[in-house]
């Protein structure tokens, strides 16, 4: 059977990187170049941020890349001069094309303004695209920087999309439609969903097609030594598929789309359940707090199945033993899954996004106060930048063919005590996020002023 390991993209072991961790954290506040001195936290906290557009990268051909978007109305807003009159929303965009997040030459930019009228605030989708221009000379793999300005709030959203423009067959060079034309945003498809793939210049009249049906294994914690399991790359199953026919999956997993059996270049659909990435039903609810349990509660869990309702009752009894109270639970248990689901919604790469290096953090720590990106992955930072107490967490990008959204955490033992605190607030019926580090940033600056020696002037 093949096995292998993702490798990061500076091309240096894994064991190597770890080694360095502590170097890149006292770097990290002063080699910022670029786009990557940008702080883009709100891209992973969907509090107060009204205006949030996907995008989706789509090269044409060599020469030509197609950036779609997509802005839900009721990020709008839709306001009238006076009554009587239509409702009006527009937003602005404008892009700049450059070479890396650390070198910002423009190769290309642009801007235009949207415009909608409707008689009353409408509730649909905004789809548009617009052209970026590249050429030979473009470097292989380079970023673009959306500034979107909703003109009525006057809010804006700041976004920086890895644009890949190797030779090499990736995700960007294939769009997917649903039977209507439309494009599909995500790359997850529910079972028995039919759609359709757009492959630009590529010429293919099939598909081999690899399914992969696993049961990874969940992210460790960031203090752990222990080595990341070596990846399978031999499928469940391998067949060929129409170029030019509807999809469909009958099964969930994972298909990895090839046009040429020698290379593993190509992209992946994921059907993880039809659901996702909600946790929308009962038999949902168990494995993600595994984060937060011993042996043997969680064997307890497991052991019942997925019989929803037994799932449940055993899940709720689980909750209300760390809170005390059935209003209490409420409160974790929303918190808990919410940042579950948001984990799937952006750090799902070949695994659910919970059960990523990203996810575990974000489960349990929350959204992070910085979030600085650069060509070499992302950089998190909970509590004050400057203080000895901030957590650091550097997360490398991983080349992975089934996945442009793999990052890989620097583990280190210096994480054993804060990560233990944040187990023990959740298990002490306390939702944990940064406000608990800035708190305990504040003690500690507030013990070290009162523990001053008096000075004579």
């Amino acid at each position: 059977m093949t096995k292998f390991k993702f490798k990061i993209i500076e091309g240096k072991s894994l064991l190597t990187l770890i080694l360095i961790l502590p170097l890149m954290l006292v770097n990290s506040c002063t080699s910022k170049r670029g786009y990557q001195a940008h702080n883009i936290n709100y891209v992973y906290d969907t509090k107060d941020l009204a205006l949030r557009p996907n995008f989706k990268v789509f090269h044409v051909n060599d020469t030509l890349t197609k950036v779609y978007y997509r802005v839900n109305s009721n990020n709008l807003l839709y306001m009238r001069e006076s009554e009587g009159q239509p409702y009006k929303a527009s937003f602005s965009l404008h892009y700049s094309l450059v070479s890396s997040f650390e070198i910002i030459n423009i190769l290309d930019s642009g801007k235009f303004t949207f415009s909608d009228r409707e008689d009353a605030p409408p509730k649909k989708a905004i789809i548009g695209s617009f052209d970026v221009k590249t050429s030979a000379e473009t470097p292989p793999d380079c970023v673009l920087r959306i500034l979107m300005t909703d003109k009525n709030r006057q809010v804006n959203f700041e976004n920086f999309l890895r644009i890949e423009k190797s030779e090499r067959i990736n995700s960007q060079k294939f769009l997917m439609r649903d039977t209507l034309g439309n494009i599909l945003f995500k790359n997850h498809i529910p079972t028995n969903i039919p759609f359709k793939i757009d492959r630009g210049s590529i010429r293919a009249s099939e598909y081999f097609v690899s399914f992969y049906k696993r049961n990874f294994p969940l992210a460790l914690p960031p203090y752990s030594s222990s080595s990341p399991e070596s990846f399978e790359l031999d499928p469940d199953t391998t067949f060929k598929m129409d170029a030019n026919s509807n999809i469909s999956f009958k099964e969930n997993g994972f298909y990895h789309f090839r046009v040429d059996t020698n290379s593993w270049d190509g992209f992946t659909v994921y059907s993880f359940y039809n659901e996702f990435p909600f946790i929308a039903k009962k038999s949902q609810l168990g494995h993600p707090i595994s984060y937060l349990t011993i042996k043997r509660e969680f064997e307890k869990i497991v052991s019942t199945g997925e019989k929803s309702n037994t799932l449940k009752k055993t899940v709720d009894e689980f909750w209300l033993e760390r809170s005390g109270s059935m209003e209490r639970s409420k409160i974790l248990i929303n918190a808990y899954y919410s940042r579950v689901q948001e984990a799937n919604i952006y750090f799902s790469s070949y695994l659910e996004g919970w059960k990523t290096d990203r996810g575990i953090i974000y489960v349990i720590y929350g959204p992070p106060d910085k979030v600085y990106r650069s060509t070499g992955g992302e950089s998190w930072i909970y509590g004050e930048e400057t203080s000895s107490l901030s957590y650091y967490f550097s997360f490398l990008k991983v080349t992975n063919p089934f996945s442009d959204n793999d990052y890989s955490l620097n583990r280190n033992s210096t994480y054993r005590y804060g990560w233990g605190q944040a187990i023990e607030s959740w298990r002490n019926g306390r939702v944990y996020n940064s406000k608990d580090i800035k708190r305990e940033q504040d003690e500690s600056d507030n013990n070290s002023f009162r523990q001053r020696p008096p000075y004579r002037y």
